[in-house]
């Protein structure tokens, strides 16, 4: 009877450790690795060479879609090039925007890549898709994952993740406290949905578009605001012209952050989300002084 039990505890094991999860970008990976730990293995569909504003999906990254045991991704409003081979998937898969309560951001900029806007059932024709960075999002998901896809769930979860989450969230709001109104730069403005919820001022933005910068007009238009106002803090993601920016803002400091988690693969949700809070806190306080 013993030897039967060991037997079937590792079936059991063995099954967990054969799922895979399949995320669509790096912050939503971030967030499986979380809640389900070691026992399955979790893969990132977009890698980090790829240009997320111009994906082209590879066969190998096809073929995880169609396999993976569960593929969570945002959704076919913002993620429309995935959209083909999730509607020929036969396993699980949960989209964060048919989720109910999901919080929507309007766009104030035209998206020419992967992240297409287009008109759905809720009217989100200019959808800001950077939704993981909504922390209310993330907690959305994780509590979804558990009614939907319970297999290889840590214990306790997804309750003490979305405690951690809250309590990561005071502990964000103190550490800016102060600093709510001080200017600052971005490229693209990808940020929207984190600075929100921590009180910060809107940005400058550089350009409408990330692949293209101002023209000569807005150049120096901005130039003059970024003077007027003192700005002394840029946030820039990866794509973004680094050069040009220290042109319009020679006075800036320029922190390096990325809104797709690729500079921390080796980070989970949370602890990423806090290498954000201290890049903008840091980048902040140098805009006060």
């Amino acid at each position: 009877m013993r030897s039967l039990w060991l037997v079937m505890l590792m079936m059991l094991s063995a099954q967990a450790m054969s799922q895979t999860l399949v995320a669509s970008v790096e912050p939503l990976a971030k967030v499986l690795r979380g809640l389900y730990g070691d026992q399955v293995q979790v893969v990132t569909l977009l890698q980090a060479n790829q240009n997320p504003h111009q994906l082209a999906l590879s066969p190998r990254q096809a073929m995880l879609v169609q396999q993976a045991d569960l593929l969570v991704w945002l959704g076919e409003t913002v993620e429309a090039p995935l959209a083909p081979l999730v509607a020929r998937r036969q396993g699980a898969t949960l989209a964060l925007l048919e989720l109910e309560g999901v919080h929507r951001r309007e766009g104030d900029h035209d998206h020419e890549h992967d992240h297409e806007h287009h008109d759905s059932d809720h009217g989100d024709a200019t959808l800001d898709p950077h939704l993981w960075l909504s922390l209310d999002n993330m907690m959305r998901l994780a509590g979804a994952l558990a009614q939907r896809y319970p297999q290889g769930l840590k214990a306790g979860e997804p309750a003490r993740w979305q405690q951690q989450a809250k309590d990561r969230h005071a502990r964000h709001r103190q550490a800016l406290a102060g600093l709510e109104r001080v200017p600052w730069l971005s490229y693209h403005q990808p940020w929207g949905y984190l600075t929100e919820t921590l009180g910060l001022a809107e940005p400058l933005v550089v350009s409408q578009q990330l692949d293209a910068g101002p023209g000569s007009r807005r150049f120096v238009a901005l130039a003059g605001e970024i003077r007027d106002q003192q700005v002394r803090c840029a946030i820039l993601e990866p794509e973004a012209r680094a050069a040009m920016v220290s042109r319009l803002c020679p006075d800036c400091q320029i922190h390096p952050l990325d809104p797709l988690g690729r500079d921390y693969p080796e980070l989970d949700y949370l602890t990423w989300r806090d290498r954000l809070v201290e890049g903008f806190k840091a980048c902040l306080q140098a805009g006060a002084g």
